[in-house]
Parts: C-alpha cells; sequence; structure tokens
C-alpha cells in the first residue's frame, strides 16, 4: 500500500503536504479484520485513531446481555473515513464499539500518543488534524440528527391516533 497516497485521501489528513503527511507515517500500522470482528469497545480508554483502507466499519452500541448485531448500528464507515476519533478529545474514550462489516476489512491504526507528540513537533498539523476532527463530528452529528428526524417523522406519519 502507498500510505502517503492513502493518507492524502484522508479525511482528517486534509491540508497536510507531502512532507506533513511523511511525518504521519510512524504512527501508522495496517491491521486486517474479518466481518464480524470487534476492533475496540465502547468505554474501552481510546488509544488510536483510525481508518478504513478497504471494506466497511460499523460504530455500534452494545446493549448489555445481547450480541451486537446490524440493529444496533450508529454509523458505516468506508474507506478514507475516520473512526475512533475520541482518541483524541478527552476523556480519550471510545462512545461506541466498532466492528468489521465486510469479509475483509483492512484499516489503518493511528498511535495517539504518536499524534500528540507530533502535534507538539508541528503545532500547525495539530490545528489542522483537530479542526478536520471537529468537522467530522458535526458531520456525523448531522448524520445522526437526521436520520432520527427521519425516523421520527416517518412514525409520526404512521401513528393510528391521527
Amino acid at each position: 500500500m502507498d500510505l502517503i497516497g492513502f493518507l492524502e485521501q484522508v479525511e482528517v489528513f486534509s491540508g497536510l503536504d507531502s512532507i506533513q503527511l511523511k511525518a504521519l507515517k510512524p504512527c501508522c500500522q495496517v491491521k486486517l479484520f474479518k466481518q464480524g470482528d470487534k476492533i475496540f469497545s465502547e468505554d474501552d480508554d481510546a488509544y488510536f485513531l483510525w481508518s478504513v483502507v478497504d471494506g466497511q466499519v460499523d460504530l455500534r452500541f452494545d446493549l448489555p446481555g445481547r450480541e451486537s448485531d446490524g440493529e444496533t448500528t450508529i454509523s458505516n464507515i468506508l474507506p478514507g473515513k475516520v473512526f475512533g476519533w475520541s482518541s483524541l478529545v478527552p476523556p480519550n474514550i471510545y462512545r461506541l464499539s466498532a466492528y468489521g462489516a465486510t469479509p475483509e476489512v483492512e484499516a489503518l491504526q493511528i498511535s495517539r500518543d504518536c499524534l500528540v507528540k507530533l502535534f507538539s513537533k508541528d503545532p500547525r498539523i495539530g490545528y489542522l488534524v483537530m479542526s478536520n476532527v471537529a468537522i467530522v463530528i458535526g458531520t456525523r452529528f448531522q448524520q445522526l440528527q437526521d436520520e432520527l428526524s427521519l425516523k421520527n417523522g416517518k412514525s409520526m406519519l404512521f401513528q393510528s391516533d391521527w
């Protein structure tokens, strides 16, 4: 895999130049998962930011005493998109669980500690990445609001007491 070429496509690294992208390389490690593999669990300490290289990852909330399934999926993460942004936002705890959603998933694991050191050395990298993380968070929140509004609107349309 051309890591620098891939990093150019990752939403949170938008605006970084080739030198800054090369500085990210030591922070990154490719990981492989199968469908149904749990990548991390809700409430785990968040040590890594992740990006999907190939396949799809589902973010879910796990219900106590029940096996996770598509019913509890909040978001589908596709190639070039990130998940696990909680690693960069205190208290650094994952808020959802991440699962492989396709037969094979290739994901880039990006060390929070390595990123933070890099941000200290080059604050411009930190500023750009964290600005992009804020955009990701805002976009995902808006998508969730839109979905809930649509779902609530449909249920209101089909209520029998109208």
